[in-house]
C-alpha cells in the first residue's frame, strides 16, 4: 500500500491521543540515556520529532512517504524523505516508533536492523516498539467506518497466522464529486525472541504499554549497539 496513501486517513482514524501517551513513554527512556542526538526512523507526521525538540533533544528524522515529510516539515522539524539504508551519519540513539518494525516481515527486518547498527555509535542505543499478538488479534483485527461530509473511509483488518492484512478504502470529496482511493497495510508480528534474534544489537530492556486497552498490546525494546 502507498504509504501516502495513510497519511490521507491518519486525521480520520483517531489514534493522536494514543500515541501522544506512547511518545511519553518514549521521552521517559530517552530521558534516562539523555543521547546528543536522535535519528527518528519512520518519523511519520513528525509530532515525535516535535516533542523531542520541545524537550531539548537535537533529532531528525527520516521516512519513506513524501507526504508524510511534507507534513512533518510544517511542523518546523528536520525531517527528510530517506531509506535507512541511506543514511551515512551516526547517532547516539535511534528510535523506531509507532509499529515501524511490524511493517517488515523477517528477512526485511534482519536487513533493518543492521542498517540500524550502522547508524548508531558505540554504545548507542536502539528504542522501538512491536504489537503484541493481543494487539493485533484482539485490538486491530476488525472494521472500522468513519463518515462525514467530506470522506467515506472503510477499513478491514484480519490477523491471521501472524500477519495482519488491513484493507482501506476512502472516497475523498473534490468539488461535487468523490475520489476513490484503495490499498492495503500488512503488518508482522514478531516475538521478543525473534527480535533478539534477528538483531545485532545486544537487547538491555523492555517496557510493556498498554495504549488501546487494559492489557498489553505493545511492547517497547531497548538495545545497544555494542
Amino acid at each position: 500500500m502507498g504509504l501516502d496513501l495513510y497519511a490521507k486517513i491518519e486525521p480520520y482514524i483517531g489514534f493522536y491521543d494514543h500515541y501522544e501517551r506512547l511518545y511519553g513513554h518514549y521521552l521517559k527512556i530517552i530521558r534516562e540515556y539523555n543521547p546528543k542526538s536522535i535519528l527518528d526512523v519512520g518519523c511519520g507526521n513528525g509530532r515525535m520529532l516535535q516533542k523531542l525538540g520541545e524537550n531539548g533533544f537535537s533529532a531528525r528524522g527520516i521516512d519513506l512517504s513524501k507526504k508524510m515529510v511534507e507534513i512533518a516539515k510544517k511542523k518546523g522539524v528536520d525531517a527528510r524523505e530517506q531509506n535507512i539504508s541511506e543514511v551515512d551519519e551516526q547517532f547516539d540513539m535511534v528510535i523506531a516508533v509507532a509499529d515501524v518494525l511490524n511493517y517488515m516481515d523477517k528477512k526485511e527486518l534482519s536487513r533493518f536492523l543492521g542498517y540500524i547498527k550502522k547508524a548508531l555509535k558505540n554504545g548507542g542505543i536502539f528504542l522501538c516498539d512491536v504489537n503484541t499478538e493481543h494487539g493485533f488479534c484482539d485490538v486491530a483485527d476488525g472494521t472500522m467506518i468513519k463518515e462525514d461530509s467530506e470522506i467515506f473511509l472503510a477499513i478491514d483488518a484480519v490477523y491471521d497466522d501472524g500477519v495482519l492484512d488491513t484493507n482501506i478504502t476512502l472516497f475523498e470529496k473534490e468539488g461535487d464529486l468523490y475520489k476513490k482511493h484503495t490499498g492495503t497495510i500488512l503488518q508482522h508480528y514478531h516475538t521478543k525472541e525473534e527480535l533478539i534474534d534477528l538483531t545485532p544489537l545486544e537487547y538491555i530492556g523492555e517496557k510493556e504499554v498498554s495504549l488501546f486497552s487494559n492489557d498489553v498490546d505493545k511492547m517497547i525494546y531497548i538495545f545497544k549497539n555494542v
